[in-house]
């Protein structure tokens, strides 16, 4: 029954054109990214050949070429943003319309009046949601391996495309808690608008407020794709620091800077460590749904729409 839902819902997702936008923006913003980073590798190659004539017309030695001192998956590091911001906000209007689509128009009365269980329908409801995040993310990969083709000028080793899906698969895990988030606030309000505004305002406070109020990052800061919390001098901050990993935008970020290798090196266990509290958050939110569409009550919420 998990599998019709699903298919039921994918079927939906495609006649909507959600699932058409969803990839393709998460390809847009990948190719952004590839241009951005071929941009740069372009005149970091400019100046130093430049740099290169000047010197041996002088008789002095050329030093090495900065661009072959970056990590070979730098290209990428931009992804570590767009995915909180671009994705998780594809991941939230998913979510939503997943189940505020058939409360507004009454088919989910319908719907639960026949033999289906509530676990059976959110799930499958979950299952649909993930599995087009996920081909949308896979697309993604494949435009990302041919920027690094076309930058690097050399196909990826099979441990950067290790390090490659590893990244995607940690995306998938971040954006499919936000398509939760949009699920719960549905489960929660009984106004359409309302259930999208609350998810909205999540995204917002995970994005933003914590990361402030844990590390001082101010809301620029988000868009460094590594980053650099204040001293821990200050009193306040030295002890909000301590529950740093509730932080799931900078977990992100930091774990994924780690698995694409564009930051100091760390032990695997302590960037494995770094996946836990996007885990539990993703476990308690299907727990949250799960209680909350159980209880859910299907006639009232399609009368209030």
């Amino acid at each position: 029954m998990i599998g019709v839902v699903a298919a039921q819902q994918v079927t939906v997702l495609r006649r909507q054109r959600t699932a058409a936008v969803v990839v393709s923006v998460l390809v847009g913003i990948t190719v952004l990214a590839g241009v951005i980073g071929w941009s740069s590798a372009a005149t970091i190659t400019r100046v130093y050949d430049q740099a290169v004539l000047l010197l041996a017309s002088q008789g002095r030695p050329a030093p090495p070429n900065p661009l072959g001192l970056k990590p070979p998956l730098s290209l990428l590091s931009n992804m570590t943003v767009y995915v909180p911001m671009v994705g998780a906000l594809l991941a939230i209007v998913v979510g939503h319309l997943s189940l505020s689509d058939e409360q507004s128009s009454g088919s989910a009365r319908l719907l639960h009046s026949r033999p289906l269980t509530r676990r059976a329908y959110l799930l499958g409801k979950l299952v649909a949601v993930s599995g087009l995040l996920a081909v949308a993310l896979v697309a993604s990969l494949v435009v990302a391996v041919v920027s690094l083709v076309v930058v690097n000028a050399t196909f990826p080793s099979p441990s950067q495309l290790l390090r490659l899906v590893g990244f995607y698969g940690l995306s998938l895990l971040y954006l499919v808690i936000f398509a939760l988030v949009a699920m719960v606030a549905v489960l929660l309000t009984r106004r359409r608008s309302m259930a999208l505004l609350s998810a909205l305002g999540a995204w917002l406070v995970v994005t933003f407020v914590v990361p402030q109020f844990i590390s001082g990052l101010r809301p620029t800061a988000s868009l460094n794709p590594l980053s650099v919390p204040v001293g821990t001098s200050q009193t306040f901050f030295d002890i909000t620091s301590r529950v740093r990993f509730l932080s799931l935008s900078e977990v992100f970020k930091n774990a994924s800077a780690q698995i694409l290798a564009t930051a100091p090196g760390e032990p695997l266990i302590v960037t494995l460590g770094r996946v836990v509290p996007l885990a539990v958050a993703a476990l308690a939110l299907v727990a949250a749904a799960l209680v909350l569409v159980r209880r859910h009550d299907y006639s009232r919420s399609a009368a209030d729409e």
